[in-house]
């Protein structure tokens, strides 16, 4: 089958599958997780990289004809994926959806909540502002936030505190603030309980949903190719027990993709 293949670094990043099976789901998916080099948020950019080229080309070599990205950390070397690795395959990533629709929306000032590695390769930054040099980009790194989301601590008093901690970092006359952490997109009610109601949130998993069905609209020969069961395929490079350990807290704390 002509799957659509979306490569993770840890099964949080579960929000951008589901996005794209809430509203894409007629498409076939294999959801690859590398579990066995978790997590990524605390490594160094050029660990990063060589994994996400190794895993890359893993899944280039099962027979994957797209690839997603939905770990916005690993986004930090698309650059060398797409020009020097890759050139001649597609790699898609959750970065350019959430970029274009701060551009679409006319902001002027954004936050950007986000691991430090992603802050620290300001890609994000540079995507927005490729758009239009004018909206300021506040970026914040948060690694405080995404063990507590890890071991299911993101509704404690802890948690609460961190959020509001981080939050007070940005400056007061900001319109939207980017969950630019697919581990935020998952907590995003806690996010919202603590931000100004004058404050827009978005949301680059369901973003990325949206601008991937108007890719496929322009490319139909993509569309055409690609097969709709409604099928989904887990692959781990990790323990199988443990990883199904893992999936069924998942399971038990949210809705089932």
């Amino acid at each position: 089958m002509n799957m659509i293949w979306i490569f993770d670094s840890w099964f949080w990043w579960l929000s951008v599958l589901n996005e794209f099976r809430k509203n894409l789901g007629e498409y076939d998916y294999i959801y690859f997780w590398d579990s066995e080099n978790i997590p990524y948020w605390d490594k160094d950019l050029e660990e990063i990289k060589e994994l996400t080229i190794r895993w890359v080309n893993f899944l280039f070599d099962k027979w994957a004809k797209i690839v997603i990205l939905a770990c916005n950390t690993a986004t930090s070397n698309i650059r060398v994926l797409q020009q020097e690795i890759f050139p001649d395959r597609k790699i898609l990533w959750v970065t350019i959806p959430a970029a274009e629709k701060i551009a679409e929306l006319w902001l002027k000032k954004v936050w950007v909540l986000a691991t430090n590695s992603t802050v620290k390769s300001h890609l994000y930054k540079e995507r927005v502002q490729r758009l239009d040099e004018r909206i300021i980009v506040q970026e914040i790194g948060s690694p405080k936030l995404v063990p507590l989301i890890e071991s299911w601590n993101h509704q404690t008093d802890e948690f609460k505190e961190i959020l509001k901690w981080y939050l007070y970092m940005f400056d007061k006359d900001i319109e939207y603030l980017v969950l630019w952490c697919t581990h935020y997109s998952l907590v995003s009610e806690e996010f919202r309980k603590l931000l100004s109601t004058d404050i827009g949130i978005i949301d680059p998993s369901y973003e990325s949903s949206m601008k991937f069905r108007q890719y496929l609209e322009k490319h139909s020969d993509i569309e055409k190719w690609l097969s709709k069961n409604w099928n989904l395929e887990i692959f781990t490079s990790w323990d199988h027990d443990e990883f199904m350990r893992i999936w069924g807290e998942f399971l038990r704390d949210r809705s089932p993709v």
